[in-house]
């Protein structure tokens, strides 16, 4: 099954965004999963309309 994170431009994986609060980790075992592509590029768009977080949508290979 394929997975996916977001990236950001500096490198950081998205790990959550909890009450306002966005949470970025350097290590990609940290980063939220997503199962579907779908999915992920609506959290890209939420995460740039919310935060103005610029991130990429990468296949995760674990």
């Amino acid at each position: 099954m394929t997975e996916y994170v977001l990236l950001t431009n500096d490198q950081n994986y998205f790990v959550e965004y909890l009450i306002g609060e966005l949470v970025l980790s350097s290590s990609i075992s940290e980063a939220m999963k997503f199962n579907d592509e779908h999915l992920a590029l609506r959290f890209k768009q939420m995460l740039h309309n919310s935060c103005e977080l610029v991130t990429s949508v990468n296949t995760y290979i674990g």
